[in-house]
């Protein structure tokens, strides 16, 4: 006479016919499904820590930093010597085709990579990577470089040079020169909510 638990595994067993049973989560599936558990819990948490005021806006393009002054040496060392007047425009195509390189990513929540860490994953947030760019393009010695920010979460660097404006849009992958002066900003997609360089910020909803 069958006991009480052969039973219930024939009942499952019937319940399951002509049903293929599904194969485990597979580990990185499993790590995967864990993170966004932790990421929802601990989701106001993590949006309250990674908050940034003016100051740590502009703290974050670092054009003296160790990392970015590798980078720029290993741009300038194609020139001999670099000269900024003759090479800047140069250099800069060589350092937005470096950035390139890097996987542009979507956080769940906002969260701010270090330079260290946007190499380990060879990825970044768009804002990560103009981070990255507009540092590099200070430390080749621009003085104009900026960072700007719109309101559908895009972000771009223009800065001048000879004269000329420029644009870098990750999403074109290419530094495009556009009209001189507040005209570039009008190829900018999106409403512009602020700019900021280590040097300064700028405020596009004060003036609204």
């Amino acid at each position: 006479m069958p006991g009480i638990f052969d039973l219930a595994f024939k009942k499952q067993e019937t319940r399951g016919e002509g049903k293929p049973t599904p194969p485990p989560p597979s580990e990185s599936e499993l790590l995967l499904r864990l993170c966004r558990l932790i990421i929802e819990r601990y989701r106001d948490h993590i949006e309250a820590e990674e908050q940034k005021s003016v100051l740590d806006l502009q703290r974050q393009v670092k054009p003296f930093d160790e990392r970015i002054a590798k980078i720029r040496d290993s741009i300038t060392e194609g020139f001999h010597p670099y000269v900024y007047d003759e090479h800047f425009l140069s250099a800069a195509k060589e350092a937005f085709s470096f950035v390139s390189a890097f996987a542009t990513m979507h956080a769940p929540v906002p969260f701010w990579l270090s330079f260290a860490e946007m190499e380990e994953l060879m990825a970044g947030e768009e804002i990560d990577k103009s981070i990255l760019l507009c540092s590099i393009l200070r430390s080749l010695g621009s003085e104009n470089a900026k960072v700007f920010v719109t309101d559908n979460r895009r972000s771009y660097v223009l800065f001048q040079f000879s004269g000329k404006s420029f644009v870098a849009d990750h999403s074109e992958a290419a530094i495009a020169e556009k009209p001189s002066g507040a005209e570039a900003l009008s190829h900018l997609s999106g409403k512009i909510l602020y700019s900021f360089s280590d040097k300064e910020y700028d405020d596009f909803q004060e003036e609204a």
